[in-house]
């Protein structure tokens, strides 16, 4: 969605910066040319202002178009840059680095434009058992596991939900609830899109599960002490069996 916002204003301001040229190149040219017609005839002052308007008016469209496509090129650039430096490679959900930046503003943001029958939640989700998938099937149909449970994470999450990667077999979501009824419950629906999805991989289908922890942000809260809280609340969901949720003190 970033990516079609930048694009979209990346063509009005090609656009805008096109009108300016041409019609700069246009007013200038036809200013020199009436500055210079000195003595000659009405038939040559017309065909001189003509020239001067028609020779911008074609030249300088040609080079805009030109230009144009070098900036799009570089702005095509500079979103696989931005993508690459953002996002992770397997999943295409947003890195830890990107997931660091993000949720600090949205925590930030929070405290000052939330609603007041809002609060901010954090799941923090890792797969059970994911180094017996590895050693059972190897990495690829590790890696795809982990883009499976991506793709169940996306679907089952809120529209507006930030959600990571942020390494391994863990991933994040964070999100805007009215309060712990609703955490738990969006808890148990990725718990249960999760747990409903099979991958088939060379003939096999592998089933996984996952842990969640929950939390939900104080005012006094960091990113780094949210993301602490929930990680307690995961070992916590861990230790009593597995395939559940635990929500934070």
């Amino acid at each position: 969605m970033n990516e079609d916002i930048s694009t979209r204003k990346f063509w009005r301001n090609q656009a805008r910066l096109s009108a300016i040229v041409v019609f700069a190149s246009v007013s200038l040219s036809l200013l020199l040319v009436w500055l210079s017609l000195g003595d000659l005839p009405p038939h040559g002052r017309v065909v001189a202002l003509w020239l001067g308007f028609a020779i911008p008016a074609v030249v300088s469209p040609g080079a805009m178009v030109y230009v144009t496509f070098q900036n799009l090129r570089n702005h095509r650039l500079h979103q696989r840059v931005h993508r690459l430096a953002n996002s992770d490679d397997l999943t295409g959900l947003a890195n830890r680095r990107c997931f660091t930046r993000r949720g600090t503003l949205r925590l930030a943001e929070a405290a000052h434009t939330q609603p007041t029958d809002q609060q901010t939640a954090l799941l923090l989700a890792d797969i059970d058992w994911f180094k017996r998938v590895n050693d059972t099937y190897g990495h690829e149909a590790g890696d795809d596991v982990l883009s499976q449970v991506a793709q169940a994470l996306i679907h089952a999450a809120p529209a507006d939900a930030l959600i990571a990667r942020l390494g391994g077999e863990e991933f994040t979501v964070m999100c805007d609830v009215s309060g712990p009824d609703e955490l738990n419950r969006l808890a148990e629906r990725l718990r249960q899109a999760v747990e409903a999805t099979h991958i088939v991989y060379r003939g096999d289908v592998i089933q996984v599960t996952i842990s969640v922890g929950l939390a939900i942000a104080r005012r006094c809260d960091t990113l780094s002490t949210f993301l602490s809280r929930a990680d307690k609340a995961l070992y916590d969901a861990k230790d009593r069996g597995r395939n559940r949720f635990a929500l934070a003190a």
